[in-house]
């Protein structure tokens, strides 16, 4: 009996310092990503390259949303487990503590990273569309794949795409947080994701459509990608292009809906000018009502 309890007593520990190591190592691991980012970000800022595209920090940013942010410290606490069995003076102790860190590195994190990929990737029209319907309302990481639709050579699967990343279940996760309904810790980084895609697509893709998609996304979700000036000037011109007939019918509707969301002056100008000019009633009408809904 008194053998019992001071082995029992020599295991607790043992178990200390397995989970001390564990602890560790996740935190060293979060540091570590937090300090790499820091830096590689000073970096481009020193260079003069600062932004999404071709910067230094880009690759790592792009691995942290897509779901390192939660592998790198796991990864960490693996090897903090993995160190913390190698010091045991127990065979079995050794044993759980290097059991445990296999789980953590071979199960926890491909688990986290699986949903970042497509599998299998949707080749028709009808696979993509079930693909933006089904994982724009699915747990956070799902709505990367939305991401990945968005950059697909289809024009009509990057405009629904980029609809989709405006209206998802992170932006409506930081658009309604409460206490009552908790964010998950993936939606930020996801979010981070969201909107660098979105300034991605106003600034450079080729269809006008889409651009205007992307502006009306950023502009009516403040709550989770702040104000955008560049989005307002997007949807602003888009107005007045439609007052002179010089765009569709779809885009001015578009355009009015964002412009009957956060307030902007310039987008409230642009919506004046253009409810002045349409010839179509419904369109003025919508036009009044967003300049109501702006004062």
């Amino acid at each position: 009996m008194e053998g019992a309890d001071v082995e029992g007593l020599g295991a607790r520990p043992e178990r200390g310092r397995l989970a001390a190591g564990i602890v560790a190592g996740v935190l060293v691991g979060g540091l570590a990503e937090a300090a790499l980012l820091f830096g590689l970000d000073q970096i481009d800022r020193w260079s003069g390259r600062a932004g999404p595209d071709g910067a230094t920090a880009a690759p790592v940013r792009s691995f942290l949303n897509a779901g390192g942010w939660l592998a790198v410290p796991l990864w960490g606490g693996a090897l903090g487990a993995a160190l913390a069995g190698w010091g045991n003076r127990r065979l079995r102790g050794r044993v759980i503590a290097l059991g445990l860190a296999l789980v953590i590195a071979s199960v926890l994190v491909p688990a986290v990273r699986a949903p970042v990929t497509l599998a299998p990737n949707p080749r028709t029209l009808a696979a993509k569309l079930r693909v933006i319907r089904r994982d724009s309302y699915r747990a956070p990481l799902d709505v990367l794949h939305v991401v990945t639709l968005s950059r697909d050579p289809d024009p009509r699967i990057r405009e629904l795409a980029t609809l989709a990343l405006g209206r998802n279940r992170v932006v409506d996760d930081l658009t309604h947080a409460a206490r009552t309904r908790p964010i998950p810790a993936s939606s930020p980084p996801v979010r981070d994701a969201l909107r660098e895609r979105l300034e991605q697509l106003l600034a450079a893709d080729p269809e006008p459509a889409v651009r205007a998609e992307a502006a009306r996304a950023l502009w009516n979700a403040p709550q989770a990608f702040g104000r955008h000036g560049a989005a307002a000037e997007t949807l602003g011109a888009v107005l007045d292009r439609a007052a002179r007939g010089a765009t569709t019918e779809r885009m001015a509707w578009l355009a009015l809906d964002a412009a009957a969301g956060p307030p902007d002056a310039g987008l409230r100008a642009a919506a004046s000018r253009f409810a002045a000019a349409t010839s179509d009633s419904d369109l003025a009408r919508a036009a009044r009502v967003a300049l109501r809904g702006q004062r």
